[in-house]
């Protein structure tokens, strides 16, 4: 019996349809961010452009429960699609950064914000409110991550699966956690918060720097070939267009860490929120592409059992 013939098991459609909400994702929280820089008017006989500076600033719009809510899917749908590879390692990292971008706000130029609160300049600062929400969700994230690692700890335990992968993920998200209560509870450094990271001052950049970062590495693996013998290979088109997308990537992602480095330089060009619309529409169709790439596959990274050690 082909492949495609053979009968789809839970697991598979699972897995197909997290792929494939992963990319809705992405398309709900481009199309939120050009409704909102679009319609600069409730009348619905005015319209113009009226770009965000970036997508982070959706924060502070209508469409902020579609930003929070995007970021949030985003890193559960990564981690449900969890595997042992290196791809899917680097997405479990995603995943741990993803919610971050969505409970520290970015930073917005509003002069009436200095009076309210201390900022390290009086063109950056974000509402007092904002500082309370921030903190708080800093507090459940941190909580929220020390049960997942306790629980998975657990699991690889009592069912004996080693994964070296998850030990790594489950390291960085500690770490994570700790250095960002730090930030925003230590006495001795939270004074700016959430302007208080070395060297990108932004604690959401640093987020969105290390999100974009390591994501763009996975179309970047994929582009020389299958990580997994059991997966279906790309035909040679597919490749090409993980190989376009990879040096695409690259070239995105240099202009974001300059654009989020020297912000100021480019006055109103919305170049930031150039760069993370590009970088989140070339993750979304290498995405699209791989899905349907490895639609068939019977033994996706994310349900595979783990391959017996050499004796």
């Amino acid at each position: 019996m082909a492949a495609a013939d053979a009968p789809v098991t839970t697991g598979q459609k699972t897995h197909r349809y997290l792929r494939l909400a992963l990319v809705l994702i992405v398309v709900a929280l481009i199309l939120a961010v050009v409704l909102q820089s679009v319609v600069v008017s409730w009348n619905p006989l005015i319209f113009g452009w009226n770009p965000l500076p970036s997508i982070s600033h959706a924060f502070y719009t209508p469409v902020r429960d579609v930003f929070v809510g995007t970021l949030i899917a985003a890193s559960v749908a990564l981690l449900a699609l969890s595997g042992r590879s290196r791809a899917t390692t680097l997405l479990d990292v995603c995943a741990v950064f993803a919610p971050l971008i969505a409970i520290v706000p970015v930073g917005i130029a509003d002069p009436r914000a200095v009076d309210r609160m201390p900022c390290p300049t009086a063109q950056e600062c974000i509402p007092v409110d904002a500082v309370a929400s921030a903190k708080a969700g800093i507090a459940v994230y941190a909580v929220v991550v020390v049960a997942v690692v306790v629980t998975m700890a657990l699991i690889r335990r009592r069912t004996r699966t080693p994964n070296r992968s998850a030990t790594l993920v489950s390291i960085i998200a500690l770490v994570t956690a700790v250095v960002v209560v730090a930030l925003a509870f230590a006495p001795a450094v939270n004074e700016h918060f959430p302007f208080n990271f070395w060297p990108v001052n932004s604690i959401h950049f640093a987020a969105t720097l290390l999100f974009f970062g390591v994501f763009a590495a996975v179309p970047i693996l994929y582009a020389g070939g299958p990580l997994d013998p059991d997966e279906t290979p790309p035909t040679p088109r597919q490749r090409t267009i993980y190989r376009w997308i990879s040096g695409l990537m690259i070239a995105d992602l240099v202009l974001l860490v300059v654009a989020l480095l020297f912000r100021q330089a480019f006055g109103e060009t919305p170049v930031v929120l150039i760069g993370e619309a590009v970088a989140l529409i070339l993750f979304a169709t290498f995405w699209w592409v791989q899905t349907f790439q490895r639609w068939n596959d019977p033994n996706p990274p994310s349900i595979a059992a783990p391959r017996p050690s050499a004796a």
